[in-house]
């Protein structure tokens, strides 16, 4: 690849920077897993520039990477044993807990609560609902990044919201 195509890649990588961004943060959760996220996607996909079709849809493949990388981290880290049990942070004094009722909840308490719901999803529908409903790709996009039939999206989408209901049911903003 010459001088030129490569920094011509390189700029059609940024293009995406926001969304893949987006994704990574609420895949993760954490603003700064979400920056370490993007960097290694990056850095991937510019170590893997070679293998890239320019036909093909950039964005597509980078979510891709993106999903492949976190979904190889998140196994790594089911290996690792718990050093600390996250639940006892959230149970802590002084930790927010989803609104059953009392005074409207500000949007801070709102987005984690969605985020912990999200959180709670199995990874194949958490996705296709971030993809689809947060990201708004449309169901073939999300099939080509996930490498899934249409189909299969749609089915996963809608069993992630029926979830999501579910774990949100008891949820009653003012």
């Amino acid at each position: 690849m010459s001088g030129k195509d490569r920094s011509d890649f390189e700029a059609a990588l940024l293009a995406h920077l926001d969304s893949l961004y987006n994704f990574a943060r609420w895949l993760t959760g954490s603003e700064t897993e979400a920056k370490d996220l993007v960097q290694d996607t990056y850095l991937r996909a510019l170590r893997a520039h070679g293998q890239f079709q320019p036909e093909t849809n950039l964005r597509a493949w980078l979510f891709r990477i993106m999903r492949n990388r976190f979904i190889d981290e998140y196994w790594r880290r089911e290996r690792e044993p718990l050093l600390d049990d996250p639940l006892e942070a959230e149970e802590a004094p002084g930790a927010t807990n989803s609104p059953g009722g009392g005074p409207a909840p500000d949007q801070s308490v709102v987005r984690e609560d969605l985020n912990r719901a999200l959180r709670a999803l199995p990874e194949r529908y958490r996705t296709a609902v971030l993809l689809v409903d947060v990201a708004g790709w449309t169901l073939e996009e999300a099939a080509r990044a996930l490498d899934v039939p249409v189909g299969t999206v749609q089915s996963r989408v809608f069993r992630g919201r029926r979830a999501l209901r579910a774990l949100l049911r008891d949820y009653t903003p003012e």
